[in-house]
C-alpha cells in the first residue's frame, strides 16, 4: 500500500501544475472566435481576462504563398475558403475535392484589439512544418523554411513568442507555411495572444513544467535501471 499512495497522488500533482502553469482558464470568460476571417477582441480586457486563443475562421489560400501587399495594393485575392485553425489541412474539402497533406499555403486573420499600441505578444506553437509569420506588413519570425516545392522547404518545429506592439486598433496575421516532410500540414496547434508580460510568465511556466517532467522520467529510467543492474 505505501507504494500506491505516491503513485496515486502523482496525477493530482500533475494537474495541479497544469492548473497553475494555464492559469485555471475554465474560470475566465470564454473568448470569442473568428468569423470569416475576423477576430473581435475589442470586448476583451487581457489584464482581466487574461490571453486568448486565436480559433476559429482563417483565410486560406491554397497553393500560394502571398505578401501582406498583395491584401493592401491593389483588389485583394479571391478568397477560396475559411479553414479552422486549430486544425490540419488534411480533408479540408475545396472546390470539393479533399487536400493532401503536403503543399504550401496562406492563412491569414484580421484581429480587432481593445486598446491600440498596448504591448502584446503572440505565441506560436508547432506548425506543421515550416513557416513565416508577418504581422502587418513586417516578417516578424520564420521557423525553418516555408518554399513551394520539397527541395526549397526546410523543416523545424518548436515553440517560439514574439512581442510586438501594434500600430493602430487592428493587426493583420498572415502566415506562410509549407508542409513536404509530414504526414499531416497546418496550424494544428493553438496560437495565442496577450500582453507581453502574460504570454512571457506562461512561456516561463511552461517550459519549466517540462523540465520538471523530464526530470521525473529521467529519475524513475535512473531508479529501474538500478534496480536492473543490482538484481
Amino acid at each position: 500500500m505505501k507504494h500506491l499512495f505516491p503513485k496515486a497522488l502523482l496525477p493530482v500533482v500533475i494537474g495541479i501544475a497544469l492548473c497553475s502553469a494555464a492559469g485555471c482558464e475554465w474560470s475566465r470568460p470564454r473568448p470569442p472566435e473568428a468569423i470569416q476571417g475576423v477576430l473581435d477582441l475589442r470586448g476583451w480586457n487581457f489584464e482581466s481576462d487574461g490571453p486568448v486563443d486565436l480559433t476559429g475562421e482563417y483565410e486560406f489560400y491554397w497553393q500560394q504563398h502571398l505578401l501582406p501587399a498583395a491584401f493592401s495594393h491593389g483588389p485583394a485575392p479571391v478568397k477560396p475558403g475559411f479553414i479552422p485553425v486549430p486544425e490540419f489541412w488534411n480533408d479540408f474539402r475545396l472546390d470539393g475535392l479533399k487536400l493532401p497533406g503536403q503543399g504550401f499555403a496562406t492563412y491569414r486573420l484580421t484581429v480587432r484589439l481593445p486598446n491600440p499600441r498596448e504591448p502584446l505578444a503572440l505565441e506560436i506553437r508547432e506548425i506543421s512544418t515550416a513557416y513565416v509569420c508577418f504581422l502587418d506588413q513586417t516578417p516578424v519570425i520564420s521557423v525553418g523554411a516555408a518554399g513551394a516545392t520539397q527541395d526549397t522547404t526546410v523543416p523545424a518545429q518548436f515553440p517560439v513568442v514574439v512581442p510586438f506592439r501594434p500600430e493602430s486598433d487592428r493587426v493583420d496575421i498572415l502566415l506562410q507555411v509549407s508542409n513536404f516532410h509530414h504526414r499531416r500540414g497546418g496550424v494544428w496547434d493553438r496560437i495565442r495572444l496577450g500582453t507581453e508580460t502574460q504570454i512571457g510568465r506562461e512561456y516561463a511556466l511552461k517550459r519549466q513544467l517540462d523540465f520538471f517532467i523530464l526530470g521525473g522520467i529521467a529519475t524513475m529510467a535512473v531508479y529501474h535501471l538500478s534496480l536492473f543492474i543490482v538484481r
